[in-house]
């Protein structure tokens, strides 16, 4: 009796890497936009990332969470790209610029003071390190348990524990120093 050999065909590389990242591609930009907050940085984060995996598609292709994996790489790659930016680049005044809160008539008193708070939530945000924000991001946010946290990072768990802490709290100091103007409904409607 002859044996049937089964010969696995019918995807390219490419089409096996398209399928692997189309899984992940949601999940990857998300995060890699929370890291960088910022559209283009992140698409080109993500790309950087599936530039690093597609050479080891077959090792991927084995793994029972890749997600992880491409998580772990991103993450270096943000924080290796942030040192060297901040090694080079010199930061110009921050402006504000006033068209974002302008409106073609009035707008609701929420809507006004959700836009301040965004903004100061996303300067809180940026003053963060780099190691603050993909924790906050990754555990808060995505909501990675800490054994998740522990594969991605390398970290112990006391240690995650422990820098998720200081970096909730150094977040709510920066939001308390950043409160300078007191939200319009506290003011009171005189308009002062």
């Amino acid at each position: 009796m002859a044996r049937l050999t089964l010969i696995q065909g019918g995807k390219s590389k490419v089409e096996r890497f398209e399928a692997l990242i189309g899984r992940h591609y949601a999940l990857l930009y998300r995060t890699a936009y929370r890291f960088t907050r910022s559209v283009p940085d992140a698409e080109d984060l993500v790309q950087e990332v599936c530039v690093r995996a597609f050479p080891r598609l077959d090792e991927l292709e084995r793994l029972d969470q890749p997600h992880s994996w491409l998580l772990c790489v991103m993450r270096r790659i943000f924080i290796d790209q942030r040192r060297r930016f901040d090694r080079s680049h010199v930061d110009s005044i921050e402006t504000t610029d006033p068209a974002c809160f302008v409106a073609d008539g009035p707008g609701p008193l929420e809507e006004t003071e959700s836009a301040l708070w965004s903004r100061r939530l996303d300067r809180a945000w940026r003053r963060l390190d780099e190691d603050q924000r993909t924790l906050l991001a990754l555990h808060d946010i995505e909501g990675y348990t800490l054994a998740e946290l522990m594969e991605i990072t390398g970290l112990k768990e006391g240690t995650l524990k422990s820098r998720l802490h200081r970096a909730r709290s150094r977040l709510g100091k920066l939001l308390k120093q950043d409160a300078g103007g007191a939200p319009l409904a506290a003011r009171g409607a005189g308009g002062e």
